[in-house]
Formats: structure tokens, sequence, C-alpha cells
């Protein structure tokens, strides 16, 4: 029989998964719901005990499924299907994450701690954040930076409460990370149709995703500036949708980390989509785990959506 190759990119709303013939023709593709730890590319995916333990479940439940399992990050698959040449992979979907690969391999990261501890610049984060403005703004503790009438509609709404007392079940007892996070969606629109304080949060957003890149920039290999796309910085998630919104506060930020000494020779970056999951890089790096070489034609699978030279 001829090899097949596998992947699965697991996140924390909806999963993917492909299965690659060893030429790399994509045989089948399928979407499923949440699975975060439960994937072979994603979130979560460089804790060792995790990793030993869902092999060890995956040999159990599903002994004939595959030869050999692989797991990694999502953004190590997210890299792996987008280039050969190392960047960025800059995570903002239900939660986020950054992480720096180098051609040489060496990886550096910041961030994909998770709601508790970070996430910063994620969906879940400008929904919490959005919330927190609104209650402590209705609770006089703090001014609001903007009017915070819409997003108090919009949570009525989205929530489908009376009121503030409301959401309390779905802060404590009923909490859904993702269901939470889907907040955001209505955010983004506030911030389309120009609502102030959404547009505000969507800034913050953008200026704290490129801290992230600010934070790996002095381990950036110099050949990694000086291609035709400069930095290239893959952005993976639903946030990246609402780059308009974004931009101004991202470029003010790397405007001034590029004035530092991690800086130097950071003169250009472009900002790349996928435009097939990460399961694809999933499947690539487990056929290169076995010793085999899955031919796949990375310039096809992403699209640059925004280039940005330093005056």
């Amino acid at each position: 029989m001829a090899a097949l190759f596998g992947g699965v990119e697991g996140g924390g709303t909806h999963s993917t998964v492909v299965v690659v013939s060893g030429d790399g023709r994509i045989l089948a593709e399928t979407e499923g719901p949440c699975t975060n730890h439960w994937g072979l590319s994603l979130s979560g995916g460089d804790q060792e005990d995790a990793i030993g333990k869902l092999l060890e479940e995956l040999h159990r439940r599903f002994p004939h499924l595959s030869r050999s399992f692989s797991i990694t990050t999502d953004a190590v698959g997210a890299m792996a299907t987008a280039t050969d040449s190392g960047g960025i992979v800059l995570i903002s979907g239900t939660g986020s994450n950054c992480k720096l690969i180098n051609p040489d391999g060496s990886e550096t990261g910041c961030g994909g701690w998770g709601h508790m501890m970070g996430d910063e610049g994620s969906a879940f984060w400008i929904a919490h954040r959005a919330l927190k403005v609104l209650f402590d703004s209705m609770d006089n503790l703090e001014e609001p930076p903007h009017d915070v009438g819409y997003v108090r509609e919009a949570m009525l709404d989205y929530f489908q409460i009376q009121d503030r007392m409301g959401l309390l079940p779905h802060l404590y007892r009923s909490f859904h990370k993702a269901k939470f996070a889907g907040f955001c969606q209505r955010l983004a629109e506030g911030a389309q149709a120009g609502d102030p304080l959404c547009c505000h949060l969507f800034h913050k957003a953008g200026e704290v995703l490129a801290r992230h890149v600010a934070a790996v920039l002095p381990k950036v290999h110099t050949s990694l500036f000086q291609g035709e796309l400069g930095l290239p910085i893959i952005c993976v998630g639903s946030v990246w949708k609402s780059w308009d919104r974004m931009q101004e506060g991202f470029i003010q930020v790397l405007t001034q980390a590029r004035g530092g000494a991690a800086g130097r020779g950071f003169s250009r970056f472009s900002l790349l989509k996928l435009k097939r999951s990460s399961a694809l890089g999933g499947a690539r790096l487990g056929a290169r785990s076995i010793g085999a070489a899955l031919p796949l034609d990375c310039a096809s699978n992403v699209d640059v959506f925004y280039s940005h030279s330093f005056q």
C-alpha cells in the first residue's frame, strides 16, 4: 500500500484533519470541533508530559491508526505549511502565541500561556478587555476611554442575557473559552462600524501583538531580514481579519523596536496568511519524523496581505 500521511490542526475553536499522499496530494480534508490538547499540530503541543500521555492514549485507543505519530505546536505546524526558510508565526485566534523559527531550526517563543497568564491580543483577550472596561465603568471604578454603549448592547445580545448579572454563569459555572472569545466577532463588527471603544480595543491588540514580535527580535537570524519580503510574519487566527483596525498600533510598536539594538537590519516586514490549514504542515512534519520527504509547494500555501518598509 502506498504511504499516507495524516495531519491534525487542533485549536481552541475548531480543528482540521488532512490526509496526504506520498507525492504531496491532499486526498481528504475535514473540519471538526475544538480539540486543543487532542490534536497533532496543536496549542500546548510542546509539553513533554502531555505529549507522552497523548501518545499512550492514541496507541491504546487506536492501535491500527498509524505506524508513527509526531506531535508539535500549532505554530510549528503553520511554519511547516508556509515555508522552509524560517520566520515568525504570530497566532491571534481564540488564544495567542508567537514563535520565531530561524533557518537553522532554532526557536524562540513569546506568549502562548493561555488565558489565565497571557493570550494577549487574542479574541479572548479583546473580549475580556471589552467587558472589563464595561463592568469597571458601570461600577464607577474606572473611567472608560470611550462610551461603552455599543459594548453593553452587544454583550446583552450575544450572551442572551437581561443584565450584566446574567453574565456571571458564563464567567464561572458555564465558562467556555471559545464561547467567550466568540464575543470578539461582535466587537470586530463594532470596530468596522466605527465604534470608538471597539476601535480602541483593536488598536491595543495591534500594539500587544507587535510587542510579541519585538520580544523575539533579538534572536532573529540576520538572513531573515534580507529576503524580498523582509522579515516574514505568518499570521494565524481570525483576529487578523481586523488587521485594518490593528495596523496603526502594530506599526507604531515595531517602529519603536526597530530603533533599538535588536532592530539593526530590520528594515522591512511582510504579513502572510495561510491558504491551507496548518494540518498540512503537521503531515509534512510527521513524514519528516520517519525520514520521508513530503513535497509541498509552500509558496502556493500562503498569501502576502501586507508589507511595510520603514523610512
